[in-house]
Formats: structure tokens, sequence, C-alpha cells
């Protein structure tokens, strides 16, 4: 016994002093000079003819003791075909294996690994405890630091106990244990011991002690997928190698031999066996001690020691912010096929996924784990999401591919925060309520859902900035047909009902008027110009419906993250960057592997004049538009909301000085929401709840640092019928933004000086009374106008006595004084003449509350005399009139009963 103990402390200490004469971390070994492999060669070439000889002896001993068993064969022969036949030993095979990655949040703490089916956590040799070391060589094999890969004495000694036990012993070494596992099947056959053993010394004669050990301490089966020491301690104990007990270490030393019966978790908690865990952990530290490898101290103390298992291991937990995690898994892929050029299929997606989980990578994303449990705290707790409008809709299943059904509440709802400096994605939620297994749905980026009129700054607005439109540029809301417009009455209808006639693209923006914005895009942009402006935002071009409504109402499903990405680009002075998660993706030696800030598209999609005023009409559409309850006080904040039609989804997308977020709501089968659904009632909230607290603490300022001046912008004023430079005829104007160099010059030709009726506001005609003129314009619609291509009639609903052409000529005048109106009231304006007479001398002889009624009455009547009104307007004001003061002269006491009217009486009927 105390020569295997000089033995082994010999072998030990030849192992260690190699070790140190070599002066090289392993862990610097793990890829060699070239990169290539773990393992780096001996510098000194051994002898060949001796090695071979020597090999060839041990080789035929082995085949000796081996034919003693089949009792078949020709020595020789046997040894030389195995040999001949024995794969060639590919240092690859050892070196490839698959490696644990790690997420880390955006402040560089662990989110989550990610694996395949095996859990290795690399160790390098120097991490790699002596005593942890030590349990494997005294269970596993205790001549390893002096064998040359095959221990002669163990293999008769395993023979011996085999021929006299019916129990089996092994006799393999540590190094044709790593053979077996890395290079050869696991079949039993005399061959493969044979080919077993050749390895092995081949592997000897090339590699140190040191190397070989890393590389079979980080393969061996630990049991519950925990492959290596490094993850089966953190998984077993919670702790890194630097701070197992002895105990500890012998209780994984331990599980090699039957990595399921010796498994400690299932062993403690799940078995209820907790004495087959420890009676192979006492059996390790008992072989510790023999050898020589621990005092008997350490061995008493290692025996009384408790050991403490994790009951749950962290393997089956599903990870932390799990819609983020598994969006940053397909990012990464994406950015995987984009560098090595593959196409983005099934395929190759899955290859490199199971790269990604089994590399051994170190990704480092953008989530800010506050931001992002901020976000998931207000969407899994509100309380107020809209209803379905058929109550049978509120809930669907799903049914996974083993059969689980799960149902799922509808509407459901999904949330992206970006911070557009960056175009680092902060926070992504994909679901109503939190998921409960991997990969579940996440809407985020997954579901492309109309988003209504939330596109309009994108789609319309933003690229008719770009093309040489103001603020205050005009467009006509009018229910007429548009030309180019597809489908239905051939013009959208507004949320709402109503039209404004003409308004600047500010109030179209604001008040979210559909028409206007329909006009925008078929007048100003176009199609295809609109098409490719969603492009360069980085839509999906599966995403977009290329028609007038896709466009202008928002039709085409656009993903949360998509619209997000989009007003990100606006609140970045029109800068697109795509979005990422993740900054870098490093491998295990720390080499970034991918840059994704420097491979991401990056352009610049609006003119910077453009992006300044789309975030200053956006303010004002959540200042007093449809966006009012997205404010946040104390913060400035500018947004779009969007309706689906017939309510079918309701969005939001709005921005602040720090980052840009993007709420959709609606069901998963594109069923309506409640009629009372809007963007404005059912998104905006969701999207102010968290952003609100997201904000909390941080100091206001504008969204875009320039002033309007520094990004191009002049202020100028417009006609605000024509859109031209004001005339002296024009009777409104509209103030507003436009880029330098885009200023209207044209003067407006739509109004001439006229004489005006006052109570019809149209050009004044033979019937309108004298008290009814005044000095003003009438509008004439040049040929070029758009408003020349709608009937006369549709136009004059909004701009009363409006003619065609390019003069007054024989336009139409009033339409209020008539022939017919002067025939009506020709007697009655004088009866109600008398009538005024007669109540003013009645005043002094009533009540005083009579009196005030009365009064009320006759100037009623009185601005219908001056007015000229319609002769049913004058008359009801008579008719008003000759009952107040009926009434009042009756309640008068001691008074002649002289009816109103003068001789006059009451007034004629009309016909």
């Amino acid at each position: 016994m105390a020569k295997m103990k000089d033995q082994l402390k010999s072998g030990a200490k030849k192992g260690a002093e190699k070790a140190k004469r070599s002066g090289q971390n392993f862990k610097k070994l793990l890829k060699g000079t070239t990169g290539t492999s773990i393992f780096t060669k001996r510098t000194r070439k051994p002898n060949f003819f001796l090695s071979v000889a020597i090999n060839t002896i041990r080789i035929t001993v082995i085949a000796i003791l081996l034919l003693c068993i089949s009792g078949a064969g020709s020595l020789v022969g046997l040894v030389k075909a195995y040999v001949e036949t024995a794969p060639t030993l590919s240092v690859s095979e050892l070196d490839d294996q698959d490696r644990t990655s790690f997420v880390y949040d955006v402040n560089g703490n662990l989110i989550t690994t990610l694996r395949n089916t095996e859990n290795r956590i690399w160790a390098s040799y120097d991490e790699i405890p002596q005593q942890l070391i030590n349990a494997f060589v005294a269970i596993e094999d205790t001549r390893f630091f002096s064998h040359n890969g095959v221990d002669i004495k163990r293999l008769v000694g395993a023979f011996v106990n085999n021929m006299q036990n019916s129990s089996t012993q092994g006799g393999s070494t540590i190094t044709q244990q790593l053979i077996k596992m890395r290079v050869l099947s696991p079949e039993r056959t005399y061959k493969r011991k044979i080919q077993e053993a050749y390895l092995a010394m081949e592997l000897e004669s090339e590699y140190s002690k040191e190397q070989i050990l890393e590389s079979y301490l980080n393969t061996i089966n630990l049991g519950d997928s925990n492959y290596g020491v490094k993850a089966a301690a953190q998984d077993y104990f919670g702790k890194d190698l630097d701070e197992l007990t002895l105990r500890e270490c012998a209780t994984l030393a331990g599980c090699t031999q039957n990595p399921y019966s010796y498994n400690p978790r299932k062993n403690y908690y799940t078995r209820e066996k907790p004495e087959q865990t420890d009676n192979r952990t006492d059996t390790v530290l008992m072989r510790m001690y023999h050898v020589g490898f621990i005092t008997k101290e350490e061995y008493e103390a290692a025996l009384a020691d408790q050991l403490v298992v994790k009951e749950e291991s962290e393997q089956q937990d599903l990870y932390e912010m799990p819609h983020f995690v598994e969006y940053v898994i397909y990012d990464v892929v994406s950015f995987m096929l984009q560098q090595r050029d593959l196409e983005d299929n099934t395929a190759n997606r899955r290859e490199m996924e199971r790269e990604l989980r089994t590399g051994g990578y170190h990704v480092y994303t953008t989530c800010d784990p506050t931001i992002q449990k901020t976000v998931e705290s207000t969407i899994y707790n509100w309380k107020n999401y809209p209803r379905m409008a058929n109550s049978a809709d509120s809930q669907t299943t799903d049914t996974s591919s083993d059969g689980t059904i799960t149902t799922i509440t509808q509407p459901q709802v999904s949330a992206v925060v970006i911070d557009q400096h960056s175009g680092e994605i902060k926070a992504m939620v994909g679901s109503r309520t939190p998921p409960q297994s991997m990969k579940e749905l996440n809407r985020a980026y997954q579901s492309s859902m109309p988003v209504g009129s939330s596109i309009k700054p994108l789609a319309v607005y933003g690229p008719a900035l770009d093309l040489g439109a103001g603020a205050a540029s005009i467009v006509y809301d009018i229910a007429a047909p548009i030309e180019g417009w597809v489908g239905g009455q051939g013009y959208p209808s507004n949320s709402g009902g109503g039209n404004r006639g003409a308004v600047t693209l500010r109030e179209s923006i604001v008040r979210s008027i559909n028409v206007s914005s329909a006009r925008t895009l078929l007048e100003r942009v176009g199609v295809e110009t609109s098409k490719d402006y969603l492009l360069r935002m980085g839509v999906n071009s599966s995403h977009i419906e290329v028609t007038p409504s896709g466009l202008a109402l928002g039709s085409s499903g656009l993903t949360t993250l998509e619209l997000a990405g989009g007003f990100s680009a606006i609140a970045n002075d029109g800068i697109y960057q795509q979005p990422i998660s993740f900054t870098r993706v490093e491998d295990e030696d720390g080499n970034v592997v991918i840059d994704a800030t420097a491979l991401r598209a990056t352009r610049q999609v609006f003119e910077q004049s453009t992006a300044w005023m789309l975030v200053d009409m956006l303010e004002d559409a959540v200042d007093h538009g449809t966006g009012t309850r997205a404010k946040i006080p104390g913060m400035t904040v500018a947004g779009k909301t969007g309706t689906n039609q017939d309510n079918k989804g309701v969005t939001f997308a709005g921005m602040t000085p720090y980052y840009t977020a993007a709420v959709y709501v609606g069901s998963d089968e594109y069923k309506s929401l409640s009629s009372d659904s809007q963007g404005g009632r059912s998104a905006a909230p969701i999207w102010q709840d968290f952003m609100a607290k997201i904000h909390s603490g941080l100091m206001n300022m504008p969204i875009l640092e320039e002033s309007a001046e520094e990004a191009g912008l002049v202020q100028a004023t417009v006609c605000a019928i024509s859109g031209k430079k004001p005339g002296s005829s024009c009777p409104s104007t509209a103030t507003d933004y436009f880029r330098q160099g885009t200023v209207p010059e044209e003067t407006c030709d739509m109004h001439v000086s006229a004489e005006i009726c006052t109570t019809s506001g149209m050009r004044v005609g033979p019937y309108c009374p004298e008290s009814t003129h005044s000095g003003g314009a009438a509008i004439v619609i040049p040929q070029d106008n758009v408003l020349a291509k709608l009937p006369l009639a549709t136009i004059q609903r909004f701009f009363p006595g409006a003619t065609l052409g390019t003069s007054l000529g024989n336009g139409q005048t009033c339409t209020v004084h008539t022939a017919e109106w002067a025939a009506q009231n020709s007697g009655l304006i004088s009866q109600a003449g008398s009538l005024v007479a007669t109540a003013q001398a009645w005043l002094p002889n009533l009540s005083e509350g009579d009196a005030a009624l009365v009064q009320s009455a006759i100037t009623q009547l009185q601005n219908c005399i001056n007015t000229g009104a319609a002769y049913e307007e004058t008359k009801a004001a008579y008719d008003a009139l000759y009952n107040t003061l009926s009434t009042a002269i009756a309640a008068t006491p001691q008074v002649p009963a002289t009816p109103p009217g003068g001789e006059g009486g009451e007034p004629p009927e009309t016909e």
C-alpha cells in the first residue's frame, strides 16, 4: 500500500512539474496556436521506432488477456487487423463538444443559459480545484499520472476480479474513457477495447496529462443533462468550482460510474434514497484517503459533512423575461444568417440556433430589466382591456404538438420599447399573460396585424413633407370620389362621420382624418413611394398591403416591433436604425464574433426638417387630438393612435425625449372589439401607464434637440383654402412650418373681390337687402385645382358660392334671398316692422319680467329684418314676439285690450 501511495504521489508530482515547466495556461491551449483545437502537441517528438515497439508489446499483452477470455483468433493477426482498422485519432473529435451559451442583460448580469441536450460550461484546467481532480483520479484511475494510456496492472486486476466474481469491474483508464466517449462507439466488443487502448496510447504520446484531464472533466456525463464538472457543480449545488467542499467534490466524482443511479437530486428528493448517493460519496472519500490525497482529519471531516443539494434544477425553469430572451435568439440567428450569407429558411435557422445553443457563446443583450419588468407588470396586471364585440370570441384555444389544449384570453396585447438614440430594444412583451413554456407566440414580432391610423406618419405625412409639403399645406376633407381610390364608394369614411372641407396637414394628423389622409397619399405621395418609405424603415415587404387603404388607413399588417422601429426613426432626426436586441456575441475566448451595431442597417429615411415637423404635429395629437390619454405629466410626449376597420385592433405608437414605444391590442383571430374601442381609449392608456413609470425621475426636454431653424424650417402663412400665398381677398389664412425652399410663392387664385351677402356668405343677388351687403371675396375654382374634378354641388356644400373657371362670370349668387323669398317676405316685413313698433310702445306698461321677455323677442325679429333672413325664420320670430306680447298685455291690469300688431293684426299665413 505504501508503495502504491508513493507511485501515485510520484506520478502526480511529475504531472504537476510537467505543467509547470510548460508555463502555459491550459485555457490558452484550448484553441492552440492556430485556433483550431483544444489540444496542443508536445514540442518534443517521441522516438518513432521505440514508440511503435512499446505500443505493440502493450497491445500484444492486452490481446493475450483478451484471447484468454475469448479463446479465439490468431494473436498477431488479430492485433494487426484491429489496429489497422482503428479510426484515425482526430483531435477535433475531442474538441467538438456542446458548450452552454450565456445571455446577459444590458448591465452585464446573467439572464439565462442556452443549451441543447448537454448542459456544458467549459472549465479550464486552472479553474478545476485539485481536490476535485484528485477525487476523479482516485475513483476512476489511481495511476493516471504514471501510465501511458493503458494501465496494465489495473487491466490484469480487473480480469482476475471478473473471473472470481459475478460482477464486472472495468479496466479503462481516464484516457481510454475519453477515447470511448469522443472517438469510438460504446459497443462492448474486444475489437473496440483493442482500438480504445491503441488510441489511448496514441493520445498520451501526443498530449499532456493536464490536457487530457481537462477534456475528460468537461466531457463526462454527471446526470440531469449535466456534462462536465462546472455545469454539474452549478446545477446540483449552486456553486462555482472554487467553492466546492471536499464532500461535494467526491459526490461529483462518484456520479461518473452511473450518472442515473448516483444522481444526487433524484436520490435526495425524487427517490428519497439519499444513502445511495452518500454511500458512493463515502467510497470516493475512502479511496482518496487510501491513496494519500487527503489526510485522516480531512477524511473524517468530509464523512461528517452534510451534503446540501438543490431541490430544483434551474435548467427546467423558464428563464426570466422569456419574450425578450427568445427574440434575442431569433435576432442573433438572423445576424448569423446574414453574416454567413445563408438563405433565411427553416433548415438554416434550425442549424444556426443549434450552434448558438451549443457553441459556448456569450450574448450581450440590450434588455433593461427594470424597463422590461415595468412593461410586463403593466400588461400582465391591466384591468381595462376592451371587450370583444361578441362574447363568444373572448376565448380561443391552441393545440400544441403533443395534443395539449391551451385556452387563450382575447383580446391579446404586445408592446415594444426602443431607445431611439441607440436603436436598442429595451423591452418586449408579446402576450397578455406571462408565458408558461418556451417558444410561446410572441405577438410583438410574430404577429402582423393592421395598425390603423398609426401608420399615417410613416406612410403618408412623412413622405409628403419630404416631397415638399409643409405643416400648413392644405388638403381637402371632402366626401367625394378620390382618383386612384380602390373599392367602396370611391373614398374612405371619417371616424365619427362628417367632413371639414379644407384642412392643413397638421389638422389632418391631429384629428386623424381619413379622407384627407387618402388625398394626401394619392395626390401628393403615390402608393409606390409610400411603400418604399416603409421598406426603408425595415418593414417586411410581405406585411405591406400596397393599396391606398393599406397605406393611408393602415390595413397593412405591421408588427409592433416594426411600428416602434418606424416611430423611433422619426424621434431620431429621421435616421432609421435597425432595432437590435443585442450588441455583440463573443466566443468563449472573448473574441467578438457578431457585432450587431456594426452589421445592422442604418439610413436616413426622412429629412431632418420632416422629422421635426412630424414630432411637432404628433405632440399636438397628444396634447389636444386623438391621443390625449397618452399624456405624461411633466414629460413631452408625441404620438399617434390607430383604430383598425370595424374595431378589429387598436394601437398607439409614441415617443418621448428618451424612448419610443408601441402597443397593439387585438384578437389573435382578427375579430372585432367592442364598438367603443379606439386607439386613444384602449391602447394609449396602457402605453401611458408603463411609460410614465419608466420616465419617473427623468428630466423633461425636447424630443429633438434642434430648434426649428436649426432643422432648416421657416414659418410661413398660406391661404386656408387654396394653400397658396395669401392674396388681398383671402378671408382666412394658416401659419405653420415649411422646409426652406418649399414655401408657396404663387399667390392665391381662388379668391376674388366681390360684394358678399352676410346671410349666405355668397355673392349678393338682386333680392339681398342692403343691410346684408358687405365687401368680401368669392371663391373661384381654377381648372387645374383638384377641386375642379369634383361636382360643383359637392364643392358648394363646403365652399358656398364657389364657381368653376378663372373669374366670377355668371357664377351663382345668394341662394337665400331669391325671388320667391322676396314675394313671401314683402308683406311679412311690413307687418314685422309694425309689430316691433307696437311692442316697443307697450314696454313701459309691462312688468319688469314681461318687459325683458318682450325685449328679447323684439331683438330676434329685428335681426331677421336687418339680415334678410329666410321667410320661415322671420315668420317664426314674428310669431314669437306676437305671442309673448299678447301674454304680457293680458297680465297687465287697467290697460286697453287692443291686440298687438297695429292695424295689420296677425301676420299673413304661409301658402
